[in-house]
């Protein structure tokens, strides 16, 4: 479960309510760590404190002795009072930690540790996700569950993502640390800048500074913040290097399955023939709370393929994926629209731009690559690319959803793309005109006398980057290019008959009304007109 209250005040309550055995998903094991040391010391302290106003004699604070445990360490005190009682654990195999660094032995000695004692073992997840799958390691930590609740002992498992073995999931209480909010970071920027003896930075340069870390774990942040000024004081500018804060936050985003960052794409002066979109989207970005991410997901409606539950996708991941989906959209207040159209017709590049209009990262969302082999960890992936887009969005991320075919999704999906759909339709002859210009000058060539009724903007720029490619005039490369427009004409229809009267137009605003007239001219010299009767309806599929 996630809430707002700090990893270890919730690991606590938990203790204190007898739960002996918690895992928690973590992006910083140490910061975790530390911070349930500390939260056992003030536990403690507490509790000494309402002691002795009830008692005449001093009552001592009593901290619980802290165990931590991992591969490579085996098995060791984390605070003073553990050291003693783990030389007497350790006597049980003639006083060698290591004999402890397999995890079954670790679990075996840690059954013998005093009443209210505290462990945390890290990464022991790996010794059940491993293909050597050892069922003692679960094995023993399903053995203790009945005697560290009867002697108020706890045992923390930290892990990035908590997949659990079915023997343990009714028996250990999952909860999820969320990442640092922007205000959290801000400590780390000022500690560095006092470590090294600059001044502390001004608010544009730590708001710039705390944007830039956003997504990433207090470890991590460390780093990047460390590196950013290594940087400047190389270029002696005794001031963090946005530069290298940026591109560090991009590289780290990206070592998520599913999370990508598009970085330079178009601005909406370039994206012709789609003004009321792009009006409408300037609007978002100057509202009075900033967006901080637009978040990409392309093609939704085969991401989601299998959700609802007609039979592709037995294993139920499209269903659990779609289901998270949801709640995160729910519980963030995410904004967002979904724009269907033909191919070609810039509503990919509509999403790529906004992040370079809005000051901020556009960050492609692929659903499909957050699934796994392993049970339960589709859903672990799925959680923690989300968790990075929360962190992100810092309560203010705009959804861009491209699709083919709305009727695929399911309308509670659709619903949480409160701010419209949007048809993105094909270019009329005046956007035509405007596209046709820019792509002539970025590719040097000539504009020619091209019969263009239909072509999308993709096309045009596929016609000028053949004809500069190869040499030739725009006349000759335009035989060579297929319009969308011809080679899948009845989509189209049924797409324009779909969106007339339902969505809003991208190019005008205000809803969407099929262009009769247009249909006939762009289908010249094909056979006949499609079946009226034959086009899509809200119901159909």
């Amino acid at each position: 479960m996630e809430t707002k209250k700090p990893i270890a005040e919730q690991v606590m309550v938990a203790r204190a309510g007898g739960t002996p055995i918690i895992a928690i998903e973590t992006p910083d094991p140490t910061a975790t760590k530390m911070a349930l040391r500390q939260a056992l010391v003030e536990g403690a302290t507490l509790k000494a404190q309402k002691a002795n106003k009830k008692a005449d004699a001093k009552v001592a604070t009593q901290v619980p002795p802290m165990f931590v445990w991992d591969a490579a360490n085996a098995l060791r005190a984390y605070n003073d009072e553990a050291k003693k009682p783990l030389a007497t654990l350790l006597q049980l195999v003639d006083g060698d930690p290591q004999a402890a660094a397999h995890p079954t032995q670790a679990l075996m000695l840690l059954a013998q540790v005093p009443a209210n004692s505290f462990v945390v073992m890290e990464n022991l997840h790996r010794f059940w996700e491993d293909a050597r799958f050892d069922p003692t390691v679960v094995q023993a930590v399903f053995s203790l569950v009945g005697s560290f609740k009867a002697h108020g002992r706890t045992l923390v498992l930290t892990m990035p993502d908590c997949v659990l073995p079915a023997e343990l999931q009714s028996d250990v209480m999952v909860l999820t640390e969320k990442l640092p909010t922007t205000e959290e970071l801000r400590p780390v920027i000022t500690k560095l800048h006092d470590t090294v003896g600059w001044k502390q930075p001004s608010k544009a340069e730590m708001d710039t500074g705390v944007a830039l870390l956003a997504g990433l774990a207090n470890q991590q942040a460390e780093q990047v913040v460390s590196m950013s000024i290594a940087y400047g004081n190389h270029k002696k500018k005794k001031k963090m290097d946005m530069d290298t804060l940026k591109q560090q936050q991009q590289q780290m985003i990206e070592q998520t399955p599913g999370l990508s960052i598009f970085d330079g794409g178009e601005s909406f002066d370039q994206l012709q023939g789609l003004d009321a979109l792009t009006g409408f989207l300037r609007n978002v970005i100057n509202a009075k709370t900033k967006t901080r991410a637009f978040i990409f997901i392309d093609e939704i409606e085969k991401m989601m393929a299998g959700a609802l539950g007609n039979g592709s996708d037995t294993s139920g991941t499209s269903q659990e994926q779609l289901g998270y989906l949801l709640s995160h959209m729910q519980d963030t207040n995410a904004r967002g629209i979904l724009l269907v159209g033909p191919a070609g017709t810039g509503k990919s590049a509509i999403a790529k731009a906004s992040g370079a209009e809005g000051d901020c990262w556009t960050v492609g969302y692929d659903i499909g690559a957050t699934k796994g082999s392993l049970v339960g960890e589709t859903g672990a992936m799925t959680r923690r690319a989300l968790r990075i887009v929360e962190s992100l969005g810092q309560g203010s991320a705009f959804w861009i959803a491209t699709c083919n075919s709305i009727s695929a999704l399911p309308p509670e999906l659709r619903r949480r793309f409160s701010y419209g759909t949007w048809f993105v339709g094909l270019p009329t002859s005046a956007a035509r005109q405007a596209i046709w210009k820019q792509y002539a000058e970025r590719f040097k060539v000539a504009m020619g006398n091209v019969h263009d009724d239909g072509w999308t903007g993709a096309e045009i720029k596929t016609c000028c980057s053949m004809a500069s490619q190869m040499n030739i005039t725009v006349e000759e490369a335009s035989k060579f290019i297929s319009p969308v427009a011809r080679s899948s004409w009845e989509t189209i229809q049924r797409l324009q008959s779909l969106a007339s009267g339902r969505f809003l137009c991208a190019e005008q605003g205000g809803f969407y009304q099929q262009p009769v007239s247009k249909a006939k001219a762009i289908t010249e010299g094909m056979d006949g007109l499609i079946d009226q009767t034959r086009l899509l309806d809200m119901n159909e599929s």
